[in-house]
């Protein structure tokens, strides 16, 4: 029987899970969180509470950035690892860095459209930040130190036919695609869960207490509409998850492939009916909370909303048990474990991962010794050979390219001749208002503002009245709109929900309507006239 403590680590709070394996039975001994104030305490609390002073400890690395190394996959072991060493300093000379600070370590990705090449994912560290996270643990039996991003998907069962992604909704949010059973690419959002839990913890004054608020908030699929006690946290978790959506969709799209399916996990899934919010916006892909496959196997004695909360920690103690397709990720593993004595692309797009096979060089391959010219003409040879893959290659992607571009700029010649058209259609009646326009604004002003003022009214201030009536969210009115001094914008609204109030304050913000935005804190009054009671809050910003 195998067991292994996984710990997450992120900045004031810990995750943990103690994980056991039994043959082919795998199942969490002790799990739970914990927020600290001096890391080196808890760390040492947890490890006595689950009794894993002499057991394997496997922890998540932090900091780290990904870079993306295309080489031969002909290559052996040694001018692999050279090729790689060449990419990553040039890398590191573009970003300023010194590469002897750095530690790094990489993965393979094959590819399917071009056996001839594939990818490497190369995941480097600062050595400094890399030097604390193993003094943590140095009288403890630390076996594992790997990326998050990479580690998650231990929790899931590969589909070699589906391409698929996993967000990761921790302290940072982290998308990773898989392709063809593969880690095919890692992608940081700008928007994390944290953003929410920070603004309700300044209301709170806990983070524990902030922690257990978010974990019983319930969003409804298409309407807002959660108890009445959670109303007032609304205002902070939508907007987040409204901006989290635009990112993960950009991101999709800059991908290029399609997605069939999308796994959820991190402490934004505590949040109830979170995959029901992306579902329903994004609704030609499938959306669903990532839980571990060995935990579906199971009778479970606790709810698995338990497990996926700790999902990070688990992901961490499978790397430990030595469980997962990521361990030449290993940081604590005194050199990058590739694994290309089994390299062969043959059977790439077949359904299944090719395993990768000696690729034995001619000398090893032949008993006779050969001469001079023979080996002269091996030469020629080869090179020859390698000068035809490589033209192939080239012109191959060439050809690929201008193909793309001329699709795409036949597509963007029919869309702009008949933006042509229509315009030509309206372009009267465009002059025609545009010149009473002019007149009427003249007429207001008594044609006495600078030109700076009277371009401000008469063009800028319509387009923002325009921008705000198409924009409103329908629950949402009005009270009243000022223009109190230059360009800034004061603005009074009421609503009968304070989550419809923080999502027009963000519609301001995301469609670059206003910036600088901010808000006062909601107001509950009583409307005599209609008798009713409505939120009120002042919204404040600057015209782009």
């Amino acid at each position: 029987m195998q067991s292994c403590l996984g710990i997450y680590i992120e900045q004031n709070l810990i995750k943990y899970a103690k994980v056991v394996k039994e043959k082919e039975n795998i199942k969490v001994e002790a799990f739970g969180t914990k927020f600290y104030e001096d890391l080196k305490t808890a760390i040492d609390q947890i490890v006595d509470e689950t009794n894993s002073t002499k057991l394997p400890i496997s922890i998540n690395i932090s900091e780290e950035q990904y870079d993306y190394f295309e080489v031969f996959s002909l290559l052996n072991k040694q001018a692999l690892k050279k090729s790689i060493d060449i990419e990553f300093e040039l890398a590191c000379e573009e970003k300023g860095i010194d590469k002897n600070s750095m530690e790094k370590r990489y993965m393979f990705v094959l590819n399917p459209e071009n056996t001839e090449k594939m990818k490497a994912i190369n995941v480097s560290v600062k050595k400094d930040i890399l030097e604390n996270e193993k003094e943590l643990f140095e009288k403890y039996n630390l076996v594992s130190i790997q990326p998050l991003s990479t580690s998650i998907t231990n929790l899931l069962k590969l589909n070699s036919s589906k391409t698929e992604l996993i967000v990761n909704m921790e302290e940072k949010t982290y998308l990773t695609f898989i392709r063809n059973g593969q880690i095919d690419q890692i992608e940081k959002l700008e928007t994390s869960i944290v953003e929410a839990l920070e603004e309700i913890t300044k209301r709170e004054n806990s983070k524990n207490k902030a922690y257990e608020i978010l974990k019983n908030i319930t969003i409804s699929a298409q309407e807002f509409t959660p108890l009445e006690e959670e109303t007032e946290y609304m205002e902070y978790v939508v907007p987040v998850l409204f901006k989290m959506l635009n990112e993960i969709k950009t991101k999709i799209a800059e991908y290029g492939y399609p997605i069939n399916k999308i796994y959820f996990t991190g402490t934004g899934v505590t949040i109830n009916n979170v995959d029901m919010y992306f579902q329903d916006r994004l609704n030609d892909i499938g959306c669903e909370i990532l839980k571990p496959t060995f935990a579906e196997a199971q009778s479970l004695k606790i709810g698995i909303k338990d497990y996926i909360e700790v999902n990070s920690a688990i992901s961490m103690a499978l790397n430990g048990l030595g469980i997962g397709t990521t361990n030449e990720l290993n940081f604590e593993a005194k050199e990058n474990k590739m694994n290309i004595a089994d390299f062969s692309v043959a059977n790439i797009g077949k359904g299944k991962i090719p395993k990768i096979s000696k690729i034995k060089s001619l000398k090893e391959s032949s008993k006779e010794k050969l001469s001079p010219f023979e080996k002269l003409i091996i030469r020629l040879i080869a090179l020859c050979a390698i000068f035809i893959i490589c033209y192939s290659v080239i012109s191959g992607q060439i050809m690929n390219s201008m193909n793309t571009r001329y699709a795409s700029a036949e597509e963007k010649i029919k869309e702009t001749t008949n933006s042509i058209e229509e315009m030509k259609n309206n372009t009267e009646a465009i002059d025609y208002l545009t010149k009473e326009y002019k007149s009427m604004t003249a007429r207001l002003n008594n044609e006495d503002l600078d030109e700076e003022d009277a371009v401000f009214r008469e063009r800028e201030l319509p387009n923002f009245l325009t921008k705000i009536a198409t924009t409103i969210p329908t629950e949402v009115r009005l009270v009243s709109l000022e223009n109190t001094e230059d360009r800034h914008i004061v603005i009074q609204a009421r609503s009968l929900k304070y989550q419809q109030l923080g999502y027009f304050k963000t519609i301001l913000e995301v469609n670059n309507i206003l910036k600088n935005v901010s808000s006062s804190t909601g107001v509950k009054y009583h409307d005599e006239e209609e008798n009713q009671d409505y939120i009120l809050i002042t919204i404040e910003g600057d015209l782009v």
